[in-house]
């Protein structure tokens, strides 16, 4: 019955909401994006003192342990020419429908209209990597990688990807900007 997204006792939305905080983060000057890019095909090509790496650990070292498993998620959207579909921002149901939530939107994001969007989460073992996957297994393939990343002192990785864990967007954020402030205290760092 308790209609927050979180149990944490604070919880927010960026002001201008996600979006716009990653574009002000993105505008530095130092900053290029390139879309539609697997860092693959680009490490040979950029030259770098630091690297950052948020992308799967296993990739990063060609799977040389095998490959670690994500649950995925297929979002199958919805506007429903009502002004609200449930009671909050998001119900879980984590046994009772093929979906595992119903989020909708507009509680989070304090938007006003007579429609709604809504999504439904469906679990899926295929697709873009979400979640680890938390099994002593799996934890022991990863320890494999974190102790190979080692021997690469100037490559960081970081996010749920880089650390094979389970994190909210605090979390994250928190994670970034630590190893933000440890990058800033070394000699080399260059802005």
């Amino acid at each position: 019955k308790d209609d927050r997204y979180f149990t944490d006792t604070f919880q927010a939305m960026p002001k201008n909401g996600y979006t716009e905080m990653f574009k002000k983060m993105l505008s530095h000057k130092n900053i290029s994006i390139m879309l539609q890019t697997d860092y693959k095909d680009i490490v040979d090509v950029i030259p770098f003192k630091t690297l950052i790496y948020t992308g799967p650990i296993d990739s990063y070292f060609d799977y040389c342990y095998g490959k670690l498993p994500y649950r995925s998620i297929d979002f199958k959207f919805e506007t429903l020419n009502q002004e609200n579909y449930q009671a909050t921002g998001t119900v879980n149901y984590p046994t009772s429908n093929l979906y595992t939530r119903i989020t909708e939107f507009k509680f989070l994001t304090g938007q006003k209209n007579e429609k709604t969007t809504i999504v439904y989460e469906y679990p899926t073992a295929e697709g873009d990597p979400y979640y680890p996957i938390p099994r002593k297994q799996n934890q022991e393939i990863y320890n494999q990688y974190k102790r190979l990343s080692e021997d690469h002192p100037d490559v960081f990785f970081t996010g749920r990807l880089g650390t094979y864990k389970y994190y909210n967007m605090d979390q994250v954020v928190a994670q970034s900007l630590a190893l933000f402030k440890k990058l800033k205290s070394r000699e080399e760092y260059v802005q």
